[in-house]
């Protein structure tokens, strides 16, 4: 691993270390923000748990079947 370190507790991957589809999707919320399409805190924390839930539904259900 070919990690930077800036400070005792940062570490810094290199780009072949990071999954290139999470780059993407951050890439997509910063254009977001530059461009005004922004929810309120309050509702973003809300749609976050609801994805989170949706996600933890969906691993269960495969966990069982499998």
């Amino acid at each position: 691993m070919t990690e930077q370190v800036i400070s005792e507790n940062i570490t810094v991957q290199t780009a072949n270390e990071v999954d290139p589809a999470l780059l993407r999707m951050l890439d997509r919320g910063i254009e977001d923000v530059l461009a005004g399409r922004v929810l309120p805190h309050k509702e973003a924390m809300k749609e976050i748990e609801h994805i989170r839930e949706q996600r933890k539904l969906s691993s269960n259900k495969r966990a069982a079947v499998g």
